[in-house]
């Protein structure tokens, strides 16, 4: 298949600039990046720019506000246009629809229902739309919805959609989507957004079994060893309250405030949310005469426990989850 690329031969200094700090304060370099694109003929440098290898991220990071700020009648052809110029891989594409999904949600648009249904005119097109619509999903808890998404698709789906497929038979506590899982995990490497959304199927789901220890598993994985992931560490903490292990779950809380980013008040809610939900389960635990063991609340290091009670803890299952992250 071929694919058209626009290229310019020149690419604005500002762009270079903002293109080299994407890392830089968000606010300020988001307000930098919406009056750069506005700027006529910038994008065209930056379609050029892409398929630099040093300049690429940095592009993508500018590419995501410009598909943020579309008119919601452009919003899901102009997300496609970028990962057409950019050729991108599943691993990109992942990376920016969640990104810009979230993005979408956060600003209040209905994007599951403003993607278009078909398929596109070519492979980037129906990747997009189908990780879009997925995500959209994802994050509005539709897990019945997005199932019947994935089975209508004729495919070929790549790792992050069956990803996405996954989530969806875990959230409903369909076994079925363990045996998927093995599969996605073994295919995705260590690709965080796999990693995420396997990690939040596994999180709703009930009754699953070994749920706790394929939770552990994954937050013991490379990306989240570091343990400064703050929605990684949101995870955990659930499942440690779930295991009753309670002065494990607060650390983990209480780690996670310290390295959310700036600015994302719905993820600070849940962790809010969920020190409350810990307190009340080790109250109540002590209360009926369960002994809690005095453990060190700073550092601890999370490990899957293979002998480990699944089952130890279903108080707050129930209870009503938020998305509560890009992931």
């Amino acid at each position: 298949m071929t694919v058209d690329v626009r290229v310019s031969t020149t690419v604005p200094s500002q762009a270079l600039f903002l293109v080299t700090h994407s890392r830089a304060a968000p606010s300020t370099w988001r307000d930098g990046a919406r009056r750069l694109l506005r700027a006529p003929g910038v994008c065209s440098g930056l379609e050029e720019a892409v398929h630099s290898v040093d300049l690429r991220p940095g592009v993508l990071a500018l590419a995501r506000v410009h598909v943020a700020d579309a008119p919601d009648r452009m919003f899901t052809a102009r997300a496609e246009h970028w990962m057409r110029v950019a050729r991108t891989t599943w691993q990109e594409s992942a990376a920016f629809c969640a990104d810009v999904a979230w993005q979408a949600r956060r600003d209040g648009r209905r994007l599951a229902e403003d993607v278009p249904h078909d398929g596109g005119d070519d492979m980037f097109s129906a990747r997009t739309r189908l990780h879009l619509r997925g995500l959209a999903l994802r994050y509005d808890f539709r897990r019945s919805s997005l199932e019947e998404v994935m089975r209508s698709h004729p495919g070929p789906w790549d790792v992050f959609s069956r990803a996405l497929f996954t989530f969806a038979l875990l959230g409903q506590s369909k076994p079925q989507g363990l045996r998927m899982m093995d599969d996605v995990l073994a295919d995705a490497g260590d690709d965080v957004k796999v990693l995420h959304t396997v990690l939040h199927g596994l999180w709703l789901g009930e009754g699953l079994p070994r749920r706790h220890q394929h939770m552990l598993g994954i937050l013991a994985r490379p990306p989240f060893r570091g343990r400064t992931d703050a929605v990684a560490l949101f995870r955990e903490a659930a499942v440690l309250r779930e295991t009753r292990r309670f002065g494990e779950a607060l650390a983990a809380v209480d780690r996670a405030m310290e390295f959310l980013p700036p600015g994302d008040p719905g993820v600070h809610d849940d962790l809010v949310r969920e020190r409350a939900l810990t307190l009340l389960a080790r109250d109540a635990y002590e209360m009926a005469g369960g002994a809690v063991p005095h453990r060190r609340t700073d550092e601890v290091p999370v490990t899957a426990d293979p002998e480990g009670s699944d089952g130890a803890y279903q108080g707050e299952q129930s209870q009503q989850r938020t998305p509560g992250s890009v992931t």
